[in-house]
């Protein structure tokens, strides 16, 4: 929070964010770190925290320091603006003319949203028999997770738009994450290349 001062609060779309948040997300939340809030920024944060659940306001940590923000964030994962050693410069890249254009095939699409609903129908039936400790339910239901995680994936680029995430390669194929992709990736995608999941 660098720089904060009155000119820059809005309480409207604070106050937006947080109805968002509280009605379509809850208890998703691991924790928000507000680091280097400037002394102001106290009595803002006493308005706000009453427009929160409690439960959500405990989860809002104040840093003011590195060794601080060590205890959430691997220390070797700081980046050098928070005065941690990683070396990172975020910048947008922009999307790839015709990166979406798989989503305009609607027969995949509906061929794998129907294998979808027949495996959803499935997992419900053996969760209600599993749920009622009928032989052998349990196992269709586990053998059946793998199977709706695969399809969700192949079925991810005819219903998800790609977004900054999949164009430097930090969600993969089949959602394997990179949590920090090498700035190889990054300049390749940069540059208008398809990011490979290998490069590094």
């Amino acid at each position: 929070m660098n720089g904060f001062g009155m000119a820059n609060m809005d309480y409207t779309p604070v106050k937006f964010m947080i109805k968002c948040f509280e009605a379509n997300y809850p208890e998703s939340l691991g924790c928000v770190l507000v680091y280097k809030s400037p002394w102001i920024f106290q009595g803002i944060w006493k308005i706000i925290k009453g427009w929160l659940d409690p439960v959500v306001a405990s989860k809002v940590h104040f840093c003011s320091d590195e060794k601080e923000l060590a205890n959430y964030i691997n220390k070797d994962q700081i980046m050098s603006e928070l005065g941690g050693p990683r070396q990172f410069h975020y910048e947008y890249v922009e999307p790839r003319e015709g990166e979406n254009n798989v989503m305009q095939d609607t027969a995949t699409k509906s061929k794998l949203e129907n294998e979808r609903k027949s495996m959803v129908d499935a997992y419900e039936r053996d969760t209600v028999a599993w749920a009622k400790n009928e032989k052998g339910a349990g196992q269709q239901r586990e053998q059946l997770k793998p199977e709706l995680r695969n399809n969700y994936w192949k079925l991810d680029s005819y219903v998800r738009a790609r977004g900054l995430y999949d164009r430097i390669g930090m969600l993969g194929e089949g959602g394997k994450l990179d949590m920090f992709p090498s700035m190889q990736k990054v300049e390749a995608a940069k540059k208008g290349e398809e990011v490979h999941p290998d490069l590094d």
